[in-house]
């Protein structure tokens, strides 16, 4: 090889860019406990488990909270994306890759202890005429599945708890795990509302878009894997939910 062929072979060498790893888009929603912001900066149970991952797997991207249905836009979009907390269905499993569960909790009618309605099955809840529900939510997704027609789609679920308590809704659909801080937040109390009827268990994940590469799922997972096994993923459970237990296992279903 010549002196001037093994000069033009090192210069294509510097003009050739390297792959690098692909950052990853991470997002999640105000839905406190589970996730929500302090003074910009992102909290709460997810969010901890997320960062503890990210710790361990060396990832340093940053998590954004954006409105639930701008995150669903995302992620639907857009490969190298993750979404967090999303809850289990047969839908969602065919569309994205799921680790977890992260958490667990029942989705409920709620209304007023004032209330007057007697609820003894989902059909039972069309009676209402109007049900405060989060836009492009599971709990909107069931409810229009079941063929409601009195749903009242808010851009969070405090506005809905808000409408509750000013009587301008009938119930209110969300999930018993962030009921009682939602409605602290509209300035009640879960004492000020009775759960009327539970549609549904949810099983809430950290879900990643078509397109993401499957080895940096399974990271993701195996980091899950170990948080739960040396007690890091029951400490942060019980700091933000601590009557309640923490679902041990991890799983990956989805694509």
């Amino acid at each position: 090889m010549t002196f001037f062929t093994h000069l033009v072979r090192v210069m294509l060498l510097c003009v050739i860019p390297h792959t690098a790893q692909a950052t990853l888009n991470i997002y999640t929603e105000e839905w406190a406990p589970i996730s929500f912001s302090v003074d910009g900066q992102p909290d709460g149970l997810a969010v901890q488990v997320v960062q503890e991952i990210q710790k361990r797997i060396d990832n340093q991207d940053p998590i954004k909270i954006v409105p639930w249905a701008r995150g669903w836009k995302i992620i639907t979009e857009q490969p190298n994306t993750v979404l967090f907390t999303m809850t289990r269905t047969a839908e969602r499993e065919r569309m994205f890759s799921l680790i977890g569960p992260v958490a667990v909790g029942t989705t409920n009618f709620y209304a007023l202890k004032s209330s007057k309605l007697n609820i003894d099955s989902i059909e039972g809840a069309k009676q209402a005429k109007a049900i405060g529900v989060y836009r492009s939510s599971v709990e909107e997704q069931l409810l229009m599945d079941h063929g409601f027609t009195n749903l009242a789609p808010s851009s969070t679920p405090l506005l809905s708890a808000k409408q509750l308590m000013k009587q301008r809704i009938d119930l209110w659909c969300n999930a018993n795990l962030t009921a009682p801080s939602i409605l602290a937040e509209a300035g009640a109390s879960i004492d000020d509302v009775k759960s009327l009827y539970t549609i549904s268990a949810n099983h809430l994940y950290i879900a990643f878009s078509q397109g993401t590469p499957t080895e940096e799922v399974d990271k993701w997972k195996e980091a899950l894997v170990s948080i739960k096994a040396d007690g890091t993923f029951a400490q942060i459970y019980h700091r933000w939910l601590p009557n309640d237990a923490p679902p041990m296992e991890t799983e990956r279903i989805g694509l």
